[in-house]
């Protein structure tokens, strides 16, 4: 059998979901398969270095992408790829609109998208996302296959675009347990937390809306002074979450961590994990945090719910915005957890599994 040659299209690999995602990917297809090609409309990211040598990368060398098309296109023209895969809004939109001129030219290529939020929540949050919202939906159904990552996804991909659901196939997020442990033992002789008497909270994400790291703030007059949160991100929203720390008289009990390197140290050492997101696509670190035996507190939102959490096992589940509920489950779970069972819970989301699932999406097998 004839390899598969896979032309996977990214703007850039900094630190993120989809770009996690698709660097396990990459990293991980049997190359008795496939043929990897990744593209990048900027050859960029943290994430470049863990690249495997065999990737063939081509860089557009482009400012952004909607304005950068001709050159993704030319690169199709060229490659002849099999399959060819994107994982991000806006580049899955540039590419759902050329489908129609590149099967003119080539009709064997199949053409394959991963979305990776949940449609009907992500435009009520962002402005731009509602107009790129307009014209996604009448070009994603050229795809040849749709990636859920839910089952809550799925159904809400199918209601919000009018999609056929044979076209969506459920796919959950890769779990690199091996790079987390490797991480952990590089780790480990460092200290992150610092007093006998405190029970350490840990939150992780990018500081825009919808992590809600302002509705996290709004818990911790609900706690005594033990309970110190610990935020490991940055972004936007940095000066408004400064403002409501102050403005809740909570500055002594909230540190700013920025971003870490080696986020699974903390993990693994803090006393629980907070998700306080008003949605989600799939919450990989919620994955990553039970991956490092720690117990995970949330509010449930569209993309965090049973699926992932398991109640009162690797973690439990919040009314959203209920903030005496959520400082609640913090005092009853702040207790020793056995790391065991919570690692367990995150075997079937190991990167060999998911992996052999997206090649069995990528030779169409069903």
């Amino acid at each position: 059998m004839s390899k598969q040659t896979i032309l996977f299209v990214m703007h850039e690999l900094e630190l993120g979901g989809a770009e996690r995602v698709v660097s396990n990917l990459v990293n991980n297809l049997d190359r008795e398969k496939f043929n990897v090609h990744l593209c990048l409309f900027k050859k960029k990211g943290i994430l470049l270095k863990g690249l495997r040598e065999d990737i063939q990368l081509h860089d557009l060398k482009a400012s952004r992408v909607m304005s950068s098309g001709h050159k993704l296109f030319g690169l199709i023209l060229q490659l002849k790829p099999d399959v060819v895969f994107s994982s991000i809004t806006h580049v899955n939109l540039l590419i759902g609109m050329f489908i129609p001129f590149l099967r003119i030219v080539n009709r064997d290529i199949r053409f394959i998208t991963r979305e990776v939020n949940i449609p009907s929540i992500r435009a009520k949050y962002m402005k731009k996302s509602k107009t790129m919202d307009r014209l996604y939906r009448y070009v994603i159904g050229n795809f040849d296959a749709i990636v859920a990552q839910s089952e809550y996804m799925c159904r809400d991909l199918s209601v919000s675009y009018q999609l056929d659901m044979q076209k969506i196939k459920i796919i959950n997020n890769p779990l690199d347990t091996e790079m987390i442990i490797d991480s952990l033992e590089k780790g480990q002789d460092r200290v992150c937390f610092g007093g006998t008497n405190t029970i350490n909270l840990l939150a992780v994400g990018n500081f825009r809306i919808q992590k809600g790291f302002d509705l996290l703030i709004r818990v911790l007059p609900y706690l005594d002074e033990r309970f110190h949160l610990y935020i490991i991100g940055d972004g936007g929203e940095r000066a408004n979450i400064e403002k409501a720390i102050i403005d809740l008289g909570v500055a002594d009990r909230v540190t700013l961590l920025g971003f870490q390197n080696n986020p699974y140290i903390y993990m693994q050492q803090a006393d629980l994990f907070l998700l306080s997101s008003r949605y989600e696509g799939f919450p990989n670190v919620v994955l990553e945090a039970n991956q490092c035996g720690t117990f995970v507190v949330a509010f449930q939102v569209p993309g965090v719910d049973q699926e992932i959490i398991q109640e009162g096992i690797n973690g439990c589940l919040i009314e959203f915005k209920n903030s005496k509920a959520f400082a609640d489950a913090i005092m009853n779970h702040a207790v020793s957890k056995d790391p065991k069972e919570i690692r367990e819970t995150t075997q079937k989301y190991r990167v060999e599994k998911i992996v052999k699932d997206y090649e069995r999406l990528f030779m169409f097998e069903g």
